[in-house]
């Protein structure tokens, strides 16, 4: 490959983000109960940021290209708990403290918090304006030894916030303060079903997306058949910047040690995606990482997705490369290994029914250069911020970035990248990661039709010719210094093994054979408390039927008559959260039951009609 003349750009991109994270599921008292219509709720008011003028600064300054592309800015809050809301106690003796934040103008607001820890019998939900989206419930398992928290966007410019506290828990050992919210202007499309009015029974699960090249190609499209539990390995990253947020791809990787009950889950990503060179949990403690943010099929409907909601706020640091800066910038003509080694522990670590895989990867210093189909070197990623796509080609070699050999250069065959595919993991022809997505020449060798996205807009950003800083290159890692928090060897291969191959297991370290149980046996019934049914009575025959899940499940619901008869039959599909509804107009005065199934749990929601 030539000498790449066009100035190179590290991958940063456009934030598409998810709209729950390790949350518990359930409905929050607020919207159970009509005490709290007697309450008077208190409302914060923050600013708006200037976006055109911040992004017209982003734009024209020449290092834009070096960072995560804007999506949101953040303002200044001083909002917590108990001093900025209202607390009230309910007939039962639990507690409910509440408060409104309201910008005027933002597409979706997103919360951070600098003091953020619950005690057990805490639970945080999250609304919008119209409680059609709930985020939570957020408990003691959402805390952190940094004292600090995030949330993902909530759409509109209004974040109902509500505490519902048992009896007998200290109100003093609750911390709760947030301190800056991110103001989303754009990428946060996925949204919008939110904002409308309730969605039926059958419409659900429809997300916006397209913000990258027309060219690109869905993950599970055949291009990456053979390579699906690769695919399960990568996920989309939110990343903080100091002026707002922006997002990377990333990948799961394995270790030469791992095994069942001696599991860690490590995380992937380019070190140009943090940029400050921090090496603490702090740094990391509110990116987000969502997994499984892809289609269901190859070609769906225009702006339409499944929407798994699943992510996790928070790692830990382990190690990295430095991103060499210029003016405070990156410089992406100088990065000689890029990369940042994360971890997910304790209650933030990856449950197995999210089928997240954690990537093999070979360090071999001799690494074949062609690969004969139906192989191919394959990467999976979200370029601008979309839905998770998938590129490929037929041959690598070796580039010079920074320092020589530094990285590999792969022309693309198939797909393309963008902003955005930053940190995702290049995999050889036998699927084991050999690279992180680092640099690339943007538009040279792409046709111009592909330039366009399903938005009509352009990408000038979208790239045939990808970059990779070599994984055999940043094993061992003495550029910035011989300290283990440098380099991937002591964290991958601790026990100094000294093998060159690894293989890809389950987030869990079980083999990918082996599928264990991933039901919930042994926890209380939480189904009741994560569905509920209003009005009701209902004066009209139509029922609301409000879902917030843990995880994603197929719901089975049947109605019943008061004699016990089955009189029809509705069904949710993968759904997490979503406020629906069932006509039951056409049916007499009286009481009705409603029986509700996830596959493990059931629960019964009685209702009257009175018409």
């Amino acid at each position: 490959m030539r000498k790449l003349t066009l100035s190179l750009f590290l991958l940063a991109g456009l934030s598409v983000q998810s709209v729950a994270q390790l949350g518990k599921g359930g409905i929050p008292l607020s919207i159970r109960s009509a005490e709290a219509i007697a309450h008077k709720i208190p409302v914060t008011q923050a600013e708006l940021p200037d976006w055109d003028a911040q992004l017209s600064k982003w734009n024209a300054d020449p290092s834009s290209f070096s960072r995560p592309f804007l999506v949101s800015l953040f303002t200044p809050t001083d909002l917590g708990f108990p001093n900025s809301g209202i607390l009230y106690t309910t007939e039962d003796g639990t507690r409910v403290w509440r408060t409104t934040l309201s910008i005027a103008g933002a597409k979706a607001i997103g919360l951070y918090y600098d003091n953020f820890s619950l005690p057990k019998g805490t639970q945080l939900f999250l609304t919008n304006s119209n409680n059609k989206q709930i985020l939570g419930a957020f408990t003691e398992s959402n805390n952190s030894e940094t004292g600090m928290f995030a949330n993902e966007p909530v759409q509109g410019g209004t974040v109902n916030i509500e505490l519902n506290i048992e009896p007998g828990v200290d109100l003093s050992e609750i911390k709760l303060h947030i301190n800056r919210a991110a103001v989303y202007f754009r990428g946060v499309e996925y949204l919008m079903p939110f904002a409308a009015n309730l969605e039926t029974i059958d419409q659900f699960d429809s997300q916006l997306a397209g913000n990258s090249s027309v060219c690109n190609i869905n993950a599970v499209c055949p291009l990456g058949n053979g390579y699906v539990p690769q695919r399960d390995a990568a996920l989309h990253t939110i990343c903080v910047m100091s002026v707002g947020t922006g997002t990377c791809s990333s990948t799961m990787v394995n270790t030469a040690n791992n095994a069942p009950g001696s599991c860690k889950q490590y995380l992937l990503i380019a070190s140009h995606c943090e940029f400050t060179n921090g090496k603490t949990d702090a740094t990391f403690a509110q990116y987000i990482f969502r997994f499984n943010y892809q289609h269901s099929t190859c070609n769906p409907p225009a702006g339409t997705i499944t929407n798994t909601q699943q992510s996790i706020t928070g790692a830990k640091f382990v190690s990295r490369s430095i991103v060499p800066l210029s003016g405070g910038q990156p410089n992406a003509q100088q990065i000689k290994g890029d990369f940042i080694l994360l971890e997910f522990t304790g209650q933030n670590k990856i449950p197995a029914s999210w089928n997240v895989n954690l990537a093999g990867w070979d360090k071999s210093p001799n690494t074949a250069l062609t690969a004969t189909s139906p192989k191919k070197f394959i990467g999976f990623h979200h370029p601008a911020g979309d839905v998770k796509k998938v590129s490929a080609g037929s041959a690598i070699q070796s580039y010079s970035v920074g320092s020589p050999d530094s990285h590999w250069a792969l022309q693309l065959d198939s797909g393309y990248a963008a902003q955005g595919s930053s940190g995702s993991a290049l995999f050889n022809g036998d699927g084991r990661v050999i690279g992180v997505a680092s640099v690339a020449a943007p538009l040279q060798g792409v046709p111009v039709t592909c330039i366009r996205t399903a938005k009509n807009t352009n990408d000038s950003s979208t790239a045939k010719i990808v970059l990779y800083s070599k994984f055999s290159n940043v094993w061992d890692y003495t550029v910035d210094g011989t300290a283990t928090t440098s380099k991937l060897k002591p964290w991958l291969d601790p026990a100094n093994s000294n093998v060159n191959v690894v293989n890809i297991v389950k987030s869990d370290c079980t083999p990918l054979s082996s599928n264990p149980p991933t039901g919930i046996a042994g926890e209380e019934n939480k189904l009741a408390q994560s569905v509920t049914v209003f009005p009701n009575p209902s004066s009209n025959g139509r029922i609301n039927i409000q879902v917030n899940l843990a995880e994603p499940s197929d719901i089975q619901m049947g109605l019943y008559d008061i004699s016990g008869k089955r009189i029809n039959n509705y069904s949710l599909s993968r759904v997490r959260q979503g406020a629906y509804h069932i006509d039951l107009s056409g049916y007499p005065n009286g009481i009705y039951l409603l029986k509700i199934s996830d596959g493990q749990q059931e629960c019964s929601k009685k209702i009257m009609l009175r018409k």
